[in-house]
């Protein structure tokens, strides 16, 4: 039997850090949001969320940046976020892979202990914010897999999200959500 089948069949040794099924979105970084939704939509059949648009307060290695940032979600699933380039910050597409992140869903209770796992497997923090929600971890970006990031976000946004997604002001939103 080949090393690849006895690692398939023994599996590996603690369980995965993430499950598919905490799999929320898959992000895009587009250079014009509007066109991005009007031909992914023409494409695809995608029909979107409002803009969000709020400013967004990040931890990097280099200090905090602050930028105002403008994103959608995909009505249909699997879900599909566009984020509208930031110059200057981790909201940029470097050209060389068509996602920018893959966001899944951590328990609060669990999600400093899931990113510590991430880092522990060479998927470095690259932004996060913990300060604006009483110091809790709300959303985290992971760079790794070939430049993807793994982005985990906190189940406590999850009503907000869900509120959005149906139809909600995201002014409203904003107002109601965990951080901010």
């Amino acid at each position: 039997m080949s090393k690849t089948a006895d690692r398939h069949q023994d599996g590996p040794a603690a369980g995965p850090v993430l499950a598919p099924e905490a799999l929320f979105h898959t992000g895009l970084v587009v250079e014009d949001l509007e066109s991005a939704m009007k031909t992914l939509g023409e494409l695809a059949g995608y029909h979107w969320t409002s803009v969000m648009e709020l400013q967004v307060i990040a931890r990097t290695p280099h200090g905090l940046q602050q930028a105002s940032q403008r994103f959608v979600l995909s009505l249909e699933e699997p879900r599909l976020e566009l984020v509208e380039a930031i110059p200057g910050t981790v909201w940029v597409s470097e050209g060389s892979n068509g996602a920018h992140h893959v966001g899944y869903w951590a328990e609060d209770e669990r999600i400093e202990e899931v990113s510590a796992a991430l880092v522990g497997l060479g998927l470095e923090v690259e932004a996060s914010n913990d300060f604006e929600a009483d110091g809790r971890l709300m959303w985290v970006y992971h760079r790794g897999l070939g430049g993807i990031r793994v982005e985990l976000l906190n189940t406590l946004m999850k009503p907000s999200m869900d509120a959005w997604i149906a139809g909600a002001d995201p002014a409203a939103v904003q107002r109601e959500a965990p951080v901010g």
